[in-house]
């Protein structure tokens, strides 16, 4: 049955597999250990986590709900609409002091918007072992727009 509330329960569901696959498959191919996405809430301004893979929920909670101008990576990718790469706890601490000071362990991080046509929907983040420089997080990735 078309439009049903079955199909609006379901819905949900699809929606949250589509986002801890393309999760998966982001810390796979970055060499992560976890990750998540994060995508536009009904609160305009504020995006929220709506999956996390490979750490528990509550260690993100701080995170759980961002809002777009606040000094901080996922903000910066979603509202600038490119990739930051922050290779090691050293480049996090130069450019995002507030975010660094919350995750007290050596990592690095990616943040890539997800865009559609005419929109940006949300971030994509992973969170991977530290790296020398940026550049050596980008060899694994393929081609996209570049670092901030």
């Amino acid at each position: 049955m078309t439009g049903s509330g079955e199909d609006a329960h379901r819905a949900p569901g699809r929606l949250a597999a589509l986002l801890i696959d393309a999760s998966t498959e982001a810390i796979g191919a970055a060499g992560g250990h976890a990750g998540g996405v994060y995508l536009r809430s009904h609160t305009p301004g504020v995006l929220r986590l709506a999956v996390l893979a490979g750490l528990p929920g509550p260690l993100f909670k701080p995170w759980w709900r961002l809002h777009v101008d606040r000094p901080f990576p996922v903000a910066d990718a979603y509202r600038l609409g490119v990739d930051v790469v922050l290779p090691n706890s050293t480049e996090t601490m130069r450019r995002y002091p507030q975010f660094a000071a919350g995750l007290p362990f050596q990592f690095g991080s990616l943040y890539v918007p997800v865009v559609g046509a005419s929109a940006t929907y949300g971030v994509l983040t992973v969170l991977r072992p530290a790296a020398t420089d940026a550049a050596e997080v980008l060899s694994a990735r393929e081609p996209g727009p570049g670092p901030t």
